[in-house]
């Protein structure tokens, strides 16, 4: 069973992968895992209570996926040492050529530190990440409402695009059945 990944912080946004990580556990036949900085327990912005799996250090190797779920400002308030982790983390996925999905403010963070220089990309607005001195691709930025970005394997989207950002994430892993995505599609949009 393949592994998905996904990093969370404190006050994270639990509706951002709702819809998505019940598909890729029941239907899909993924194991969705939930990381963070250290093992203590998460608490959502919706007061959900998450023990994560592991930190991100023990994210298995041959894991296919990672996703950043957006927070209430934990990704602008991480420490040099923490925030140098998770950008290593992401480099790693990337470097493998794995997918990966960030949405929300998960993208000022992936903006930040010059994670979304190299393809098309959107977040929650331009002026959010425009002026952040890692970033140097405006020229790449998708405007949208509710609609995620798909460039390859990342997947970007704004907090109100949990629907698309789900199902574009399921058509760059890659190895969805397009009868799931179709039902998915069917259902959320």
């Amino acid at each position: 069973m393949k592994t998905i990944a996904v990093i969370i912080l404190e006050q994270f946004a639990d509706w951002e992968v709702a819809l998505l990580a019940p598909v890729l556990q029941q239907y899909v036949g993924y194991s969705v895992r939930y990381a963070s900085l250290d093992k203590r327990e998460k608490t959502s912005m919706g007061n959900l209570r998450v023990l994560p799996d592991f930190t991100l250090d023990e994210i298995p190797a041959d894991a296919a996926a990672l996703i950043l779920v957006g927070a209430n400002q934990s990704w602008r308030e991480l420490s040099e040492a923490n925030c140098e982790k998770i950008v290593e983390t992401v480099r790693r996925f990337k470097r493998q050529d794995k997918t990966v999905g960030g949405i929300c403010d998960a993208t000022y963070f992936l903006a930040a530190n010059g994670l979304l220089n190299d393809c098309l990309h959107t977040a929650n607005s331009l002026n959010a990440i425009a002026d952040l001195p890692g970033y140097g691709n405006r020229q790449n930025y998708v405007e949208t409402k509710r609609e995620a970005v798909r460039d390859g394997k990342m997947v970007t989207a704004n907090g109100t695009a949990f629907a698309d950002f789900a199902i574009q994430m399921l058509y760059a892993l890659g190895d969805v059945h397009e009868d799931v995505i179709a039902q998915c599609q069917q259902m959320w949009q």
